[in-house]
Protein backbone atom coordinates (compact mmCIF):
# COMPACT_ATOMS: atom_id res chain seq x y z
CA UNK A 1 0.00 0.00 0.00
CA UNK A 2 1.51 3.32 -1.03
CA UNK A 3 1.18 6.31 1.23
CA UNK A 4 1.51 9.92 0.20
CA UNK A 5 4.02 11.50 2.55
CA UNK A 6 4.48 15.29 2.63
CA UNK A 7 8.00 16.50 1.89
CA UNK A 8 10.22 17.74 4.70
CA UNK A 9 9.83 21.27 3.34
CA UNK A 10 6.06 21.12 3.50
CA UNK A 11 6.14 19.65 6.98
CA UNK A 12 8.37 22.49 8.13
CA UNK A 13 5.91 24.99 6.65
CA UNK A 14 3.10 23.36 8.61
CA UNK A 15 5.17 23.39 11.79
CA UNK A 16 6.13 27.04 11.41
CA UNK A 17 2.53 28.11 10.80
CA UNK A 18 1.28 26.19 13.80
CA UNK A 19 4.03 27.61 16.00
CA UNK A 20 3.03 31.13 15.02
CA UNK A 21 -0.60 30.48 15.92
CA UNK A 22 -0.09 28.43 19.04
CA UNK A 23 2.84 30.11 20.74
CA UNK A 24 1.20 33.50 20.30
CA UNK A 25 -1.70 32.41 22.48
CA UNK A 26 -1.50 33.27 26.19
CA UNK A 27 -1.05 30.46 28.71
CA UNK A 28 -4.66 30.06 29.72
CA UNK A 29 -7.54 27.80 28.85
CA UNK A 30 -8.46 28.17 25.19
CA UNK A 31 -11.63 30.12 24.58
CA UNK A 32 -13.97 28.97 21.79
CA UNK A 33 -12.81 31.92 19.69
CA UNK A 34 -9.17 30.86 20.12
CA UNK A 35 -10.06 27.27 19.25
CA UNK A 36 -11.76 28.50 16.07
CA UNK A 37 -8.71 30.55 15.11
CA UNK A 38 -6.32 27.65 15.69
CA UNK A 39 -8.53 25.36 13.62
CA UNK A 40 -8.86 27.90 10.82
CA UNK A 41 -5.11 28.47 10.56
CA UNK A 42 -4.42 24.76 10.73
CA UNK A 43 -6.99 24.07 8.00
CA UNK A 44 -5.33 26.59 5.70
CA UNK A 45 -1.95 24.93 6.14
CA UNK A 46 -3.47 21.47 5.84
CA UNK A 47 -4.98 22.34 2.47
CA UNK A 48 -1.60 23.56 1.24
CA UNK A 49 0.44 20.78 2.87
CA UNK A 50 -1.48 17.55 3.20
CA UNK A 51 -2.41 15.30 0.27
CA UNK A 52 -6.15 15.83 0.61
CA UNK A 53 -8.71 13.91 -1.42
CA UNK A 54 -10.61 16.28 -3.72
CA UNK A 55 -13.06 13.75 -5.16
CA UNK A 56 -16.51 15.28 -4.85
CA UNK A 57 -18.22 11.99 -3.96
CA UNK A 58 -15.75 11.08 -1.22
CA UNK A 59 -16.10 14.54 0.29
CA UNK A 60 -19.90 14.48 0.01
CA UNK A 61 -20.08 11.11 1.77
CA UNK A 62 -18.01 12.23 4.76
CA UNK A 63 -19.82 15.58 4.86
CA UNK A 64 -23.19 13.85 4.88
CA UNK A 65 -22.48 11.51 7.78
CA UNK A 66 -20.55 14.15 9.71
CA UNK A 67 -23.28 16.70 9.12
CA UNK A 68 -25.97 14.33 10.37
CA UNK A 69 -23.99 13.78 13.56
CA UNK A 70 -23.38 17.50 14.07
CA UNK A 71 -27.09 18.17 13.54
CA UNK A 72 -27.78 15.99 16.59
CA UNK A 73 -25.71 18.33 18.80
CA UNK A 74 -28.03 21.31 18.69
CA UNK A 75 -26.64 24.85 18.66
CA UNK A 76 -22.84 24.92 18.47
CA UNK A 77 -20.05 27.51 18.78
CA UNK A 78 -18.20 25.81 15.91
CA UNK A 79 -18.94 25.25 12.23
CA UNK A 80 -17.75 21.68 11.73
CA UNK A 81 -15.78 20.87 8.60
CA UNK A 82 -14.58 17.48 7.39
CA UNK A 83 -11.71 16.52 5.10
CA UNK A 84 -10.16 13.29 3.80
CA UNK A 85 -6.39 12.73 3.72
CA UNK A 86 -5.06 10.67 0.81
CA UNK A 87 -3.14 8.20 2.96
CA UNK A 88 -3.66 4.47 3.33
CA UNK A 89 -3.20 4.33 7.10
CA UNK A 90 -6.11 3.79 9.49
CA UNK A 91 -6.23 7.18 11.14
CA UNK A 92 -8.41 10.19 11.95
CA UNK A 93 -7.99 13.26 14.10
CA UNK A 94 -9.83 16.38 15.23
CA UNK A 95 -8.43 19.90 15.54
CA UNK A 96 -9.89 22.55 17.87
CA UNK A 97 -12.57 24.68 16.29
CA UNK A 98 -14.51 21.95 14.52
CA UNK A 99 -12.10 20.50 11.95
CA UNK A 100 -12.13 16.71 11.53
CA UNK A 101 -9.74 14.80 9.25
CA UNK A 102 -10.27 11.19 8.15
CA UNK A 103 -7.63 9.15 6.34
CA UNK A 104 -8.49 7.21 3.19
CA UNK A 105 -7.25 4.02 4.86
CA UNK A 106 -9.86 4.34 7.56
CA UNK A 107 -12.62 4.65 4.96
CA UNK A 108 -11.46 1.52 3.15
CA UNK A 109 -11.07 -0.37 6.45
CA UNK A 110 -14.69 0.26 7.54
CA UNK A 111 -17.44 -2.26 6.84
CA UNK A 112 -20.51 -0.03 7.10
CA UNK A 113 -21.82 3.50 7.38
CA UNK A 114 -22.35 2.79 11.09
CA UNK A 115 -18.62 2.25 11.58
CA UNK A 116 -17.76 5.50 9.77
CA UNK A 117 -20.37 7.28 11.89
CA UNK A 118 -18.77 5.78 15.00
CA UNK A 119 -15.38 7.29 14.21
CA UNK A 120 -16.83 10.65 13.17
CA UNK A 121 -19.05 10.71 16.27
CA UNK A 122 -16.02 10.04 18.46
CA UNK A 123 -13.97 12.79 16.79
CA UNK A 124 -16.82 15.30 16.90
CA UNK A 125 -17.18 14.51 20.61
CA UNK A 126 -13.52 15.42 21.20
CA UNK A 127 -14.15 18.83 19.61
CA UNK A 128 -17.53 19.31 21.25
CA UNK A 129 -16.09 18.58 24.70
CA UNK A 130 -13.04 20.85 24.11
CA UNK A 131 -10.70 17.98 25.01
CA UNK A 132 -7.50 19.50 23.64
CA UNK A 133 -8.25 22.79 25.39
CA UNK A 134 -9.07 21.01 28.65
CA UNK A 135 -5.98 18.82 28.37
CA UNK A 136 -3.79 21.90 27.88
CA UNK A 137 -5.38 23.59 30.87
CA UNK A 138 -4.91 20.53 33.08
CA UNK A 139 -1.20 20.21 32.22
CA UNK A 140 -0.69 23.99 32.62
CA UNK A 141 1.61 24.34 29.64
CA UNK A 142 3.54 27.62 29.54
CA UNK A 143 2.65 27.94 25.85
CA UNK A 144 1.16 25.82 23.12
CA UNK A 145 4.44 24.69 21.55
CA UNK A 146 3.75 21.13 22.74
CA UNK A 147 0.44 21.24 20.90
CA UNK A 148 2.36 21.75 17.65
CA UNK A 149 4.07 18.39 18.07
CA UNK A 150 0.82 16.78 19.10
CA UNK A 151 -1.00 17.92 15.98
CA UNK A 152 1.90 17.19 13.66
CA UNK A 153 2.28 13.66 14.95
CA UNK A 154 -1.35 13.05 14.02
CA UNK A 155 -1.00 14.73 10.64
CA UNK A 156 1.99 12.63 9.65
CA UNK A 157 3.44 10.18 12.18
CA UNK A 158 6.41 9.49 9.88
CA UNK A 159 7.93 12.94 10.38
CA UNK A 160 9.15 12.30 13.90
CA UNK A 161 12.23 10.42 15.00
CA UNK A 162 13.39 8.82 18.20
CA UNK A 163 12.62 10.43 21.52
CA UNK A 164 11.09 13.53 19.93
CA UNK A 165 8.48 11.48 18.05
CA UNK A 166 7.72 9.41 21.12
CA UNK A 167 7.28 12.53 23.22
CA UNK A 168 4.98 14.11 20.65
CA UNK A 169 2.86 10.97 20.41
CA UNK A 170 2.65 10.78 24.19
CA UNK A 171 1.53 14.40 24.46
CA UNK A 172 -1.08 13.83 21.77
CA UNK A 173 -2.51 10.79 23.52
CA UNK A 174 -5.90 11.72 24.93
CA UNK A 175 -6.35 11.14 28.63
CA UNK A 176 -8.27 8.01 29.55
CA UNK A 177 -11.30 9.88 30.82
CA UNK A 178 -11.44 12.00 27.65
CA UNK A 179 -11.40 8.90 25.44
CA UNK A 180 -14.17 7.34 27.48
CA UNK A 181 -16.18 10.55 27.40
CA UNK A 182 -15.77 10.76 23.61
CA UNK A 183 -16.95 7.14 23.31
CA UNK A 184 -20.09 7.80 25.35
CA UNK A 185 -20.91 11.14 23.73
CA UNK A 186 -20.09 9.92 20.23
CA UNK A 187 -22.31 6.86 20.64
CA UNK A 188 -25.17 9.11 21.70
CA UNK A 189 -24.60 11.52 18.83
CA UNK A 190 -24.56 8.75 16.22
CA UNK A 191 -27.66 7.12 17.67
CA UNK A 192 -29.49 10.45 17.57
CA UNK A 193 -28.40 10.79 13.93
CA UNK A 194 -29.94 7.40 13.06
CA UNK A 195 -26.87 5.16 13.14
CA UNK A 196 -26.29 1.97 15.14
CA UNK A 197 -23.76 2.58 17.96
CA UNK A 198 -22.67 -1.05 17.71
CA UNK A 199 -20.72 0.17 14.66
CA UNK A 200 -18.38 2.13 16.92
CA UNK A 201 -17.77 -0.92 19.10
CA UNK A 202 -17.24 -3.17 16.06
CA UNK A 203 -14.66 -0.82 14.56
CA UNK A 204 -12.69 -0.33 17.77
CA UNK A 205 -12.78 -4.05 18.53
CA UNK A 206 -11.39 -4.86 15.10
CA UNK A 207 -8.55 -2.35 15.57
CA UNK A 208 -7.81 -3.90 18.95
CA UNK A 209 -7.73 -7.40 17.43
CA UNK A 210 -5.39 -6.21 14.70
CA UNK A 211 -2.98 -4.80 17.25
CA UNK A 212 -3.07 -7.97 19.36
CA UNK A 213 -2.47 -10.20 16.35
CA UNK A 214 0.31 -8.07 14.87
CA UNK A 215 2.03 -7.16 18.14
CA UNK A 216 3.32 -3.78 19.25
CA UNK A 217 5.21 -3.29 15.99
CA UNK A 218 2.02 -2.67 14.02
CA UNK A 219 -0.10 -0.30 16.06
CA UNK A 220 -2.60 1.52 13.83
CA UNK A 221 -1.84 5.27 13.97
CA UNK A 222 -5.36 5.85 15.25
CA UNK A 223 -4.55 3.90 18.40
CA UNK A 224 -1.39 5.92 19.05
CA UNK A 225 -3.51 8.99 19.75
CA UNK A 226 -6.68 7.21 20.86
CA UNK A 227 -5.36 4.41 23.11
CA UNK A 228 -7.76 1.50 23.24
CA UNK A 229 -7.76 -0.72 26.31
CA UNK A 230 -9.82 -3.81 27.10
CA UNK A 231 -11.37 -1.82 29.94
CA UNK A 232 -12.46 0.92 27.55
CA UNK A 233 -14.10 -1.62 25.24
CA UNK A 234 -15.84 -3.26 28.18
CA UNK A 235 -17.14 0.09 29.44
CA UNK A 236 -18.43 1.04 25.98
CA UNK A 237 -20.02 -2.38 25.65
CA UNK A 238 -21.79 -1.90 28.98
CA UNK A 239 -23.09 1.53 27.98
CA UNK A 240 -24.40 0.17 24.69
CA UNK A 241 -25.68 -3.01 26.35
CA UNK A 242 -23.99 -4.95 23.56
CA UNK A 243 -21.54 -7.84 23.56
CA UNK A 244 -18.28 -7.84 21.67
CA UNK A 245 -19.01 -11.39 20.56
CA UNK A 246 -22.54 -10.48 19.42
CA UNK A 247 -22.87 -12.08 15.97
CA UNK A 248 -26.27 -10.70 15.03
CA UNK A 249 -26.49 -9.41 11.50
CA UNK A 250 -25.04 -5.96 10.90
CA UNK A 251 -26.22 -3.49 8.31
CA UNK A 252 -24.16 -4.08 5.14
CA UNK A 253 -21.98 -1.51 3.43
CA UNK A 254 -24.06 0.93 1.43
CA UNK A 255 -23.44 1.43 -2.26
CA UNK A 256 -22.31 4.96 -1.40
CA UNK A 257 -19.63 3.60 0.95
CA UNK A 258 -18.58 0.99 -1.61
CA UNK A 259 -18.12 3.72 -4.22
CA UNK A 260 -16.10 5.83 -1.77
CA UNK A 261 -13.90 2.87 -0.87
CA UNK A 262 -13.27 2.16 -4.55
CA UNK A 263 -12.40 5.78 -5.31
CA UNK A 264 -10.06 6.15 -2.34
CA UNK A 265 -8.40 2.79 -3.01
CA UNK A 266 -7.79 3.65 -6.65
CA UNK A 267 -6.14 6.89 -5.53
CA UNK A 268 -4.11 5.46 -2.65
CA UNK A 269 -3.10 1.92 -3.57
CA UNK A 270 -1.65 -0.04 -6.47
CA UNK A 271 -4.21 0.18 -9.25
CA UNK A 272 -3.70 -3.28 -10.69
CA UNK A 273 -4.39 -4.87 -7.31
CA UNK A 274 -7.56 -2.81 -6.92
CA UNK A 275 -8.77 -3.74 -10.40
CA UNK A 276 -8.12 -7.40 -9.70
CA UNK A 277 -10.10 -7.17 -6.47
CA UNK A 278 -13.21 -5.95 -8.32
CA UNK A 279 -12.70 -8.40 -11.17
CA UNK A 280 -12.58 -11.19 -8.59
CA UNK A 281 -15.91 -10.02 -7.15
CA UNK A 282 -17.48 -10.36 -10.60
CA UNK A 283 -16.04 -13.87 -10.94
CA UNK A 284 -17.50 -14.83 -7.56
CA UNK A 285 -20.92 -13.28 -8.28
CA UNK A 286 -21.38 -13.18 -12.07
CA UNK A 287 -25.10 -12.50 -11.75
CA UNK A 288 -24.68 -9.53 -9.37
CA UNK A 289 -25.30 -6.25 -11.20
CA UNK A 290 -23.65 -4.23 -8.43
CA UNK A 291 -20.42 -6.23 -8.75
CA UNK A 292 -20.33 -5.50 -12.50
CA UNK A 293 -21.07 -1.83 -11.82
CA UNK A 294 -18.22 -1.41 -9.31
CA UNK A 295 -15.86 -3.21 -11.68
CA UNK A 296 -16.93 -0.82 -14.44
CA UNK A 297 -16.35 2.19 -12.21
CA UNK A 298 -12.87 0.95 -11.32
CA UNK A 299 -12.05 0.49 -15.02
CA UNK A 300 -13.37 3.98 -15.79
CA UNK A 301 -11.20 5.51 -13.07
CA UNK A 302 -8.04 4.03 -14.60
CA UNK A 303 -9.04 4.96 -18.17
CA UNK A 304 -9.83 1.52 -19.60
CA UNK A 305 -12.86 2.83 -21.41
CA UNK A 306 -13.94 -0.05 -23.63
CA UNK A 307 -13.75 -2.52 -20.75
CA UNK A 308 -15.56 -0.03 -18.49
CA UNK A 309 -18.41 0.34 -20.98
CA UNK A 310 -18.75 -3.43 -21.27
CA UNK A 311 -18.84 -3.85 -17.49
CA UNK A 312 -21.43 -1.09 -17.05
CA UNK A 313 -23.62 -2.56 -19.77
CA UNK A 314 -23.33 -5.94 -18.05
CA UNK A 315 -24.43 -4.28 -14.80
CA UNK A 316 -27.55 -2.95 -16.52
CA UNK A 317 -28.22 -6.35 -18.07
CA UNK A 318 -28.14 -7.88 -14.58
CA UNK A 319 -30.67 -5.44 -13.17
CA UNK A 320 -28.47 -2.57 -11.93
CA UNK A 321 -30.18 0.39 -13.57
CA UNK A 322 -28.17 3.36 -12.25
CA UNK A 323 -25.38 3.33 -14.83
CA UNK A 324 -26.25 6.39 -16.94
CA UNK A 325 -23.80 8.78 -15.29
CA UNK A 326 -20.77 6.49 -15.48
CA UNK A 327 -21.64 5.29 -18.97
CA UNK A 328 -22.10 8.93 -20.01
CA UNK A 329 -18.66 9.76 -18.65
CA UNK A 330 -17.22 6.84 -20.62
CA UNK A 331 -18.92 7.95 -23.84
CA UNK A 332 -17.64 11.50 -23.39
CA UNK A 333 -14.07 10.28 -23.07
CA UNK A 334 -14.65 8.11 -26.14
CA UNK A 335 -15.72 11.31 -27.95
CA UNK A 336 -19.24 9.99 -28.50
CA UNK A 337 -20.59 13.35 -27.37
CA UNK A 338 -24.24 13.14 -28.43
CA UNK A 339 -24.67 9.78 -26.71
CA UNK A 340 -22.85 11.12 -23.66
CA UNK A 341 -25.14 14.14 -23.52
CA UNK A 342 -28.30 12.05 -23.58
CA UNK A 343 -27.03 9.73 -20.85
CA UNK A 344 -25.89 12.59 -18.60
CA UNK A 345 -29.08 14.60 -19.05
CA UNK A 346 -30.96 11.53 -17.86
CA UNK A 347 -28.56 11.04 -14.94
CA UNK A 348 -28.78 14.68 -13.84
CA UNK A 349 -32.59 14.59 -14.03
CA UNK A 350 -32.74 11.38 -11.99
CA UNK A 351 -30.59 12.85 -9.20
CA UNK A 352 -31.10 16.60 -9.12
CA UNK A 353 -28.30 17.24 -6.61
CA UNK A 354 -25.60 15.30 -8.44
CA UNK A 355 -22.58 17.59 -8.83
CA UNK A 356 -20.54 15.04 -10.75
CA UNK A 357 -23.28 14.48 -13.34
CA UNK A 358 -23.71 18.23 -13.88
CA UNK A 359 -19.96 18.80 -14.16
CA UNK A 360 -19.65 16.00 -16.70
CA UNK A 361 -22.66 17.37 -18.58
CA UNK A 362 -21.00 20.79 -18.70
CA UNK A 363 -17.93 19.22 -20.30
CA UNK A 364 -20.11 17.51 -22.91
CA UNK A 365 -21.98 20.72 -23.76
CA UNK A 366 -18.66 22.54 -24.06
CA UNK A 367 -17.36 19.87 -26.43
CA UNK A 368 -20.57 20.23 -28.49
CA UNK A 369 -20.04 24.01 -28.72
CA UNK A 370 -23.01 24.98 -26.53
CA UNK A 371 -21.31 27.41 -24.14
CA UNK A 372 -24.55 28.68 -22.63
CA UNK A 373 -25.67 25.20 -21.58
CA UNK A 374 -22.14 24.34 -20.44
CA UNK A 375 -21.96 27.41 -18.17
CA UNK A 376 -25.35 26.57 -16.68
CA UNK A 377 -24.27 22.99 -15.96
CA UNK A 378 -20.95 24.06 -14.42
CA UNK A 379 -22.75 26.62 -12.24
CA UNK A 380 -25.17 23.95 -11.09
CA UNK A 381 -22.21 21.73 -10.16
CA UNK A 382 -20.50 24.39 -8.01
CA UNK A 383 -23.82 25.34 -6.44
CA UNK A 384 -24.31 21.72 -5.35
CA UNK A 385 -20.66 21.18 -4.36
CA UNK A 386 -18.92 24.50 -3.55
CA UNK A 387 -15.64 22.69 -2.81
CA UNK A 388 -15.46 20.96 -6.21
CA UNK A 389 -12.28 22.59 -7.46
CA UNK A 390 -12.37 20.99 -10.93
CA UNK A 391 -15.84 22.44 -11.58
CA UNK A 392 -14.70 25.90 -10.44
CA UNK A 393 -11.71 25.65 -12.77
CA UNK A 394 -13.73 24.62 -15.81
CA UNK A 395 -16.36 27.25 -15.06
CA UNK A 396 -13.68 29.92 -14.68
CA UNK A 397 -12.00 29.05 -17.96
CA UNK A 398 -15.23 28.96 -19.95
CA UNK A 399 -16.64 32.09 -18.31
CA UNK A 400 -13.50 34.00 -19.25
CA UNK A 401 -13.66 32.80 -22.86
CA UNK A 402 -17.36 33.73 -22.98
CA UNK A 403 -16.77 37.34 -21.97
CA UNK A 404 -17.55 36.98 -18.26
CA UNK A 405 -13.99 37.91 -17.32
CA UNK A 406 -14.60 38.90 -13.70
CA UNK A 407 -16.55 35.75 -12.94
CA UNK A 408 -13.90 33.73 -14.73
CA UNK A 409 -11.11 35.09 -12.54
CA UNK A 410 -13.22 34.54 -9.42
CA UNK A 411 -13.88 30.87 -10.11
CA UNK A 412 -10.25 30.26 -11.07
CA UNK A 413 -9.30 31.86 -7.77
CA UNK A 414 -11.66 29.49 -5.96
CA UNK A 415 -10.10 26.52 -7.75
CA UNK A 416 -6.59 27.53 -6.70
CA UNK A 417 -7.73 28.28 -3.15
CA UNK A 418 -9.24 24.82 -2.87
CA UNK A 419 -5.98 23.33 -4.14
CA UNK A 420 -4.06 25.23 -1.45
CA UNK A 421 -2.27 27.42 -4.03
CA UNK A 422 -2.94 30.63 -2.12
CA UNK A 423 -0.66 33.05 -3.98
CA UNK A 424 -2.24 32.15 -7.30
CA UNK A 425 -5.68 32.35 -5.71
CA UNK A 426 -5.03 35.85 -4.36
CA UNK A 427 -3.79 37.00 -7.75
CA UNK A 428 -6.95 35.78 -9.47
CA UNK A 429 -9.21 37.26 -6.77
CA UNK A 430 -7.51 40.64 -7.22
CA UNK A 431 -8.11 40.48 -10.97
CA UNK A 432 -11.72 39.42 -10.35
CA UNK A 433 -12.31 42.41 -8.08
CA UNK A 434 -10.90 44.82 -10.66
CA UNK A 435 -12.89 43.29 -13.52
CA UNK A 436 -16.16 43.10 -11.57
CA UNK A 437 -15.75 46.73 -10.43
CA UNK A 438 -15.23 47.81 -14.05
CA UNK A 439 -18.25 45.80 -15.20
CA UNK A 440 -20.60 47.29 -12.59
Amino acid sequence: MRRAVPSAKLVRRCAVALCVVLTATPAHALTPAEEIEIGRRFALEARATLPLVHDVEVQAYVDRIGGEIVAALGEQPFTYQFAVVRDGTVNAFAVPGGYVYVYAGLLTHARSDDEIAGVLGHEVAHVHAHHIARQQEATKLVNYAALVGMLLSVVQPAIGAGALAAQAAKQLEYRREFEQEADYMGARFMRDAGYEPIGMLDFFKRLSDRQIQAGLGDIPPYLLTHPLSANRLTNLEAVLRERQWDRRERRPASLELQRVQLLTAIGSEQREQVLQLYADQVDKRPGDGRAHYLHGLALLEVGRLNAAAAALEAAAAHGFDDVQRELGRVRFRQRRHTEARDLLVSAAAAASRDALANHALGSVYEALGDSTAALAAYREAVDIAPTMESAHYDLGMLAGRSGEVGAGYFHLGEAFRLRGEYERALGHFAKARAELAAES
